[in-house]
């Protein structure tokens, strides 16, 4: 607070320094009077000593008037100096200001300005209430600060760091848990991830080939007449059955039960044809169909991925069952091509020209198949796959002959369309 001491005096000596009080004229003539040391001029010879005396008696009681009057000039101008200095001392609130100021300064400076700031500052009494009105204007501006004693402030540094080091701590403590934040994200899933639907078609690479003399592979055998059957084994003409590949469509559906392994079923509809010719004297053709639905059941295994391509190994088996069939048999001969004309005669007039009949399995197909496949992302979750595997078929015991009976081991190729959700 010394220096506040020294800022007073020049506030005083700025404001009192070219102050002149002014002194009434008569003052001055009587002071001049008494410091010239004139001779008062001699009265004349005809004066008489009664007038001598009366002179020196003004002179004494001027004398005295003058001293009395430099006296009342001097208090006037003491009174006047100490009224002026009264009147420009400053007010209360640019002292404040400065003070404040002066803290607000202090105490915003960085940690590093103060680190070797540990003196203690005297504040003089007088000064306390001044810098307590100063704190209450400045403290809306400045950060708050530690309460002091009365008489003494201590700046000291580690009161100064607290505050820092606590935004730092808490800075700490809200990183790590933007990180945990961030890291969890990821674990929030869809509860039908794993699960695909997939459109699928199926096409038997082999076709199948069964060649018979007699007749015995007609659809039709088991309705013709007896004559005829006689009539054809004598002939003795080859008859060859053909049973077309066949072709499925399906739905499949696909759910992960484990990494990488998924387990699959739906719904697959086959078709089955075939046709029976031959180069007999009867001109007779046959051409069968059923149709199929089945439920494929399999476990699909990702052995090997390649960006999003999958590479994966299926294995599994279907149960099928015929849901309609039928069989059409057609004959045109001419007698004049027979040499036998009573057997001729016989066979035109008793046997059917046109059959067309429905037809129907009695049991169930069973079958086990293994493939290996791949799965090619196209847009997004939309992927496009392909599969080529085997199938053995279990002989079902039916009455029809199709190609499941007939060639037990099938080579298939599979392709189709899957949507992940």
């Amino acid at each position: 607070m010394i220096e506040d001491k020294d800022k007073i005096k020049d506030l005083f000596s700025s404001k009192l320094g070219n102050f002149e009080p002014e002194v009434p004229a008569s003052v001055w003539g009587g002071l001049d009077q008494l410091l010239s040391n004139q001779p008062v001029q001699a009265p004349d010879a005809s004066s008489s000593s009664s007038s001598a005396n009366s002179s020196t008696a003004n002179a004494a009681s001027s004398t005295t008037k003058a001293s009395i009057i430099k006296t009342i000039a001097i208090a006037v101008g003491v009174a006047a100096a100490i009224a002026t200095g009264i009147l420009f001392i400053p007010t209360d609130d640019k002292p404040v200001m400065e003070d404040a100021n002066v803290v607000a300064t202090e105490e915003v400076k960085s940690p590093e300005e103060i680190q070797d700031a540990d003196t203690v500052i005297e504040i003089p009494k007088a000064v306390l209430p001044r810098l307590a009105r100063a704190r209450a204007i400045a403290e809306p501006v400045v950060p708050p600060v530690s309460k002091a004693e009365p008489v003494q402030e201590t700046v000291s540094e580690p009161l100064k760091k607290e505050e820092p080091e606590k935004e730092e701590k808490k800075e700490e403590k809200e990183v790590p848990v933007q990180a945990q934040t961030v890291v969890m994200l990821p674990e929030v899933t869809s509860p039908s991830k794993g699960l695909s639907v997939g459109i699928t078609a199926n096409s038997g690479l082999f076709a199948d080939n069964v060649s018979e003399r007699g007749g015995g592979l007609l659809f039709s055998h088991p309705v013709r007449t007896r004559t005829l059957h006689e009539a054809l084994v004598k002939e003795n003409s080859e008859f060859e059955l053909e049973h077309r590949q066949p072709i499925s469509f399906g739905v499949t559906i696909s759910k992960e039960i484990a990494p990488r392994l998924s387990f699959e079923t739906g719904i697959v509809y086959t078709h089955l044809s075939s046709k029976v010719k031959s180069n007999s004297v009867f001109n007779i053709s046959e051409t069968q169909y059923f149709n199929y639905l089945g439920i494929p059941l399999s476990l699909n295994y990702t052995f090997f991925e390649l960006g999003k391509t999958k590479f994966y190994f299926a294995l599994g088996g279907m149960i099928q069952k015929d849901i309609n069939g039928r069989y059409i048999s057609n004959m045109g001969f001419s007698m004049l091509d027979i040499e036998d004309k009573d057997l001729a005669g016989r066979i035109f007039y008793s046997e059917p020209y046109y059959i067309k009949e429905s037809v129907k399995q009695s049991n169930p197909q069973f079958s086990v198949r293994s493939s290996i496949g791949i799965s090619y992302p196209l847009y997004k979750k939309m992927y496009f796959y392909g599969t080529i595997g085997g199938a053995y078929y279990f002989d079902a015991g039916n009455k029809y002959r199709t190609i499941y009976s007939d060639r037990k081991t099938q080579l298939d190729l599979n392709l189709g369309i899957k949507f992940d959700f």
